[in-house]
């Protein structure tokens, strides 16, 4: 019997969770907060403004597979 890739995970054995907090910033970190390069022309990392979003991506592992990627899961597991 072929296992098939987990529908959850698509056979990877981890998902990823993204979380945006709404209104959340922080200081760019190219221009440290102050909007501009050394020349003084608008910082590439944020825009001229010195904030940029902040999202975080975690790997999580899949409890559908149990971080095996294969479904069903193998009984040996």
């Amino acid at each position: 019997m072929t296992k098939d890739a987990c529908p959850d995970c698509g056979g990877k054995g981890w998902i990823e969770l993204r979380c945006t907090r709404e209104g959340e910033e922080t200081a760019c970190g190219l221009c440290r907060g102050s909007g501009a390069t050394h020349g003084g022309t608008d910082c590439p990392g944020c825009h001229g403004t010195g904030l940029i979003e902040v999202r975080t991506v975690e790997q999580q592992r899949c409890l559908r597979c149990r971080g095996t990627g294969r479904f069903p899961v193998p009984e040996e597991l």
